[in-house]
C-alpha cells in the first residue's frame, strides 16, 4: 500500500479517536449513541494498518509525505 494511503488511514483513526474523546468528555447522549461505534471504527482502521505493515514490512513503494492542510 502506498504510504500516502497509510498516512490518510492513520489520520482518520486519530480524528475518530479525537471525536470519541470529545464526546466522552462532554458526557453527552451522543457518546452513548455513537461512542462504541467510533471506538470500534478507529480500532478497525488501526487493524488494517497493522495488517498492511505485517504484509509489507517497513518498506513501501511510495514515500510521499501526506499533508492534509
Amino acid at each position: 500500500m502506498k504510504s500516502i494511503y497509510k498516512k490518510k488511514l492513520e489520520k482518520a483513526a486519530i480524528l475518530i479517536r479525537e471525536v470519541f474523546d470529545d464526546l466522552e468528555a462532554e458526557d453527552s447522549g451522543d457518546f452513548d449513541a455513537y461512542g462504541t461505534k467510533l471506538d470500534d471504527l478507529a480500532g478497525e482502521l488501526e487493524d488494517v494498518l497493522m495488517d498492511v505493515e505485517d504484509k509489507s514490512g517497513a518498506a513501501t513503494d511510495d514515500d510521499e509525505e501526506y499533508d492534509p492542510e
